[in-house]
């Protein structure tokens, strides 16, 4: 009895840290891998165009519209 509840408390172990593991890369990734996108706004007469990584905005700049 007591040697099957070694072997369940080690593949529990083993999962938590794989998990964590998974966890810390997942941070990582998306850390050092941005996820750049452009978008444009229009405000009134004006139209920006900004550019947003991970869908928060780093930078806008007006645009120019040609009719």
């Amino acid at each position: 009895m007591m040697n099957s509840l070694d072997k369940v408390k080690k593949i529990l172990i083993v999962a938590l840290v794989v998990l964590m593991g998974l966890n810390i890369y997942a941070h990582w990734h998306l850390a050092t891998h941005p996820d750049y996108g452009m978008t444009t706004v229009k405000t009134g007469d004006v139209t920006w165009v900004c550019l947003t990584d991970h869908g928060a905005y780093i930078g806008c700049n007006t645009v120019e519209e040609y009719k």
